[in-house]
């Protein structure tokens, strides 16, 4: 059996008729709007896989929580292979995504970007740290202790996004792009 790459065109066409079946308005939100729906759908802070590969090749998806700071992700992590990767490629892919099995509830966005991991001794950490906050509050809260951890042990990556993918079914978005411009995020 042969297989068909879908063309842009073709994507668009039967993302067109998708909606027009299902009765949505299809929805295509210009750059500050999109920007926005990608901000208050990370705010919601669903778990998400972060995706490296090592120097070889070698993929690695991890299932993290994060907080995000506009459009920039921050992850908080003891430690595994996803740092051995970053510091052999720092080029990762982020998958965020929500559904209750229905195609209409369809919600998530794919990113591209570069990370930069932040230990506690360098200078980004504690702003980064700080994002945590509401978090960490809960945490101690629900352990009835401080949470403490050793020098060296927490470390944070930053994932600043180069292209996402948004989707949003319900309100008639599908495949919507952003991309970082050159003059800034």
């Amino acid at each position: 059996m042969s297989t068909h790459e879908l063309t842009d065109v073709e994507r668009e066409q039967m993302l067109d008729g998708l909606f027009q079946c299902l009765k949505i308005t299809r929805q295509r939100p210009d750059r500050e709007a999109l920007e926005q729906e990608i901000i208050e759908y990370l705010g919601k802070n669903h778990p998400c896989t972060l995706a490296t590969c090592s120097r070889e090749g070698e993929p690695r998806a991890s299932v993290v929580d994060y907080v995000n700071d506009g459009l920039e992700l921050y992850i908080f992590s003891e430690g595994g292979g996803k740092f051995k990767n970053i510091r052999e490629n720092n080029r990762v892919a982020v998958g965020i995504g929500t559904s209750v099995r229905t195609i209409t509830s369809v919600r998530g966005v794919n990113i591209q970007g570069t990370a930069e991991v932040f230990t506690d001794d360098t200078s980004d950490f504690q702003r980064a740290f700080a994002l945590f906050k509401p978090l960490l509050d809960d945490f101690e809260e629900k352990i009835g202790a401080p949470a403490e951890f050793p020098p060296g042990m927490v470390r944070i990556i930053r994932v600043k996004p180069h292209r996402m993918v948004y989707f949003h079914y319900l309100k008639g978005i599908a495949h919507a792009v952003w991309e970082k411009e050159e003059d800034g995020i």
